[in-house]
């Protein structure tokens, strides 16, 4: 073979294997068997402003390495020059659906139908952000929670955010969060995130007045203004007030591994199921000498209970006409939604459905009935979330099963109550009378009582639900 043929074949085969080597390195192929680390999620860097004054725009130059952002509708209009930027508003009310659906075209449609892009969802790495019309949330039939709890299960973020323009107040709305694993929820200032995943306290947090649920009160930091930074690397997400000049003001951390690892299937197994809802319809009638109540014989007269118990098996029914006995006739009362009545609390006003004013009673009677297709003996738990003002009777198939400032023993609709702090949806633990539930029909009756005969608030709703495994 010729010298320079073979000078040829030499530099081929050190190129070639040269090449080889390269490729090994560059494809990081392993030397030590087939076990690799898993690869890092990609860094998520989300932005959000709260109710903050100024203008925004300026705020988001500062932040270059964030390329999502979070406002209000009512922001966006104040800062007109910001909507050039990536920003994904949020539903307010201060415009109609209508309108909002057609001033950001690059909003997802058709997310939830029959809510136009007032209620929309969207994904970056592996987050998905919920924003959600606060305004139809109470309604009966909204679709949203429903709609939230099947997208977590289909699409299986490692971290779920719901945006928020004003708290609904609804225990089901919080439970149905917590249900569904979402990590925080934003709403105007105010950061609620759940606690079983918070492995860091912001200086502000506290334990929400949800069951499961802390809250961050962004109002309590000194420096202003700053933007809310959503930061997620892994399983940690960290939520972070920062200045303009990047300085962390003050952050909160979560790990996902501990909602990963929380008793998941214990949930599952033992779900919460609604029997009588927030904001249901109820017959009423205020206190009169009409409404009747009896005290079965050898009944106490200053007893707590106005059924007697023979035993633990046998029930000494309430007569017919006793107003809280499931027998009794309500047809002629009123038909009225929850929340009920009167009060000269503005905010609180908002809230009612249906206005109580009018009766000289400092009393008024609810009865409402509703159906359980399961056997009593299967359920492990019983909850009834009340709002109130300002003592309640709650009686269960003629059965009291629960009273708070008023008196104890038989009461007539001239009784008051103590005074007492408005209580709105306080949650309590009624399991001791699962054995006073019923398969198939039931009725639950509420009296509430007002402090003063010419007292101008009284506020009444409620919602009962069992926990069956």
């Amino acid at each position: 073979m010729p010298v320079i043929s073979k000078y040829k074949l030499s530099l081929s085969l050190l190129v070639f294997f040269g090449v080889l080597v390269c490729s090994f390195y560059w494809t990081r192929v392993p030397m030590t068997g087939f076990k690799t680390s898993a690869a890092s999620s990609m860094p998520l860097r989300f932005g959000y402003f709260n109710q903050q004054e100024g203008e925004i725009g300026d705020s988001i130059k500062q932040f270059r390495d964030i390329s999502y952002f979070v406002a209000s509708h009512r922001l966006l209009q104040r800062n007109p020059g910001a909507q050039a930027f990536q920003i994904y508003p949020i539903y307010d009310g201060s415009a109609t659906e209508e309108h909002f659906s057609q001033a950001y075209p690059q909003v997802p449609t058709g997310t939830l139908p029959g809510y136009g892009k007032s209620v929309y969802a969207t994904s970056h790495g592996n987050a998905r952000m919920f924003f959600l019309n606060a305004d139809r949330l109470p309604d009966a039939g909204d679709r949203q929670l429903e709609w939230i709890g099947r997208t977590v299960d289909e699409k299986k973020q490692l971290f779920n955010f719901v945006w928020l323009s004003k708290d609904p107040k609804l225990p089901e709305v919080w439970n149905a969060f917590r249900a569904a694993g979402i990590n925080a929820v934003f709403i105007r200032d105010s950061v609620y995130v759940l606690q079983l995943a918070v492995t860091q306290q912001s200086s502000g947090y506290r334990p929400a007045e949800y069951e499961g649920w802390g809250v961050w009160d962004l109002t309590k930091l000194k420096e202003m203004p700053f933007i809310t930074v959503l930061e997620a690397v892994d399983n940690t997400l960290v939520i972070k007030a920062e200045n303009k000049q990047g300085i962390v003001l003050d952050q909160l951390k979560q790990d996902a591994q501990n909602l990963a690892s929380w008793n998941l299937t214990t949930m599952k197994e033992k779900q919460e199921v609604p029997l009588v809802g927030i904001q249901s319809l109820w017959r009423y009638h205020p206190g009169s000498e009409a409404i009747k109540s009896a005290l079965p014989e050898g009944g106490d007269l200053v007893g707590e209970g106005p059924v007697i118990e023979t035993s633990h098996t046998e029930i000494v029914p309430l007569p017919a006409y006793d107003w809280r006995s499931p027998e009794y006739d309500d047809s002629a009362w009123e038909l009225g939604r929850g929340p009920l009545g009167n009060t000269n609390n503005r905010d609180r006003q908002t809230y009612v459905q249906t206005d109580l004013e009018g009766s000289k009673s400092p009393t008024y009677y609810f009865r409402k009935s509703f159906d359980l297709d399961i056997d009593p003996k299967e359920l492990s738990d019983l909850y009834v979330n009340i709002a109130y003002e300002d003592g309640y009777v709650v009686y269960l198939n003629g059965q009291e099963v629960s009273r708070d400032a008023i008196l104890s023993g038989i009461l007539t609709e001239s009784s008051l109550a103590f005074p007492n702090e408005f209580s709105f949806y306080r949650r309590i633990d009624l399991k001791a009378h699962l054995n006073k539930l019923a398969k198939g029909a039931n009725v639950i009756a509420v009296e509430v009582h007002r402090s003063h005969p010419s007292s101008p608030n009284l506020f009444f709703d409620l919602a009962l639900s069992v926990e069956s495994e």
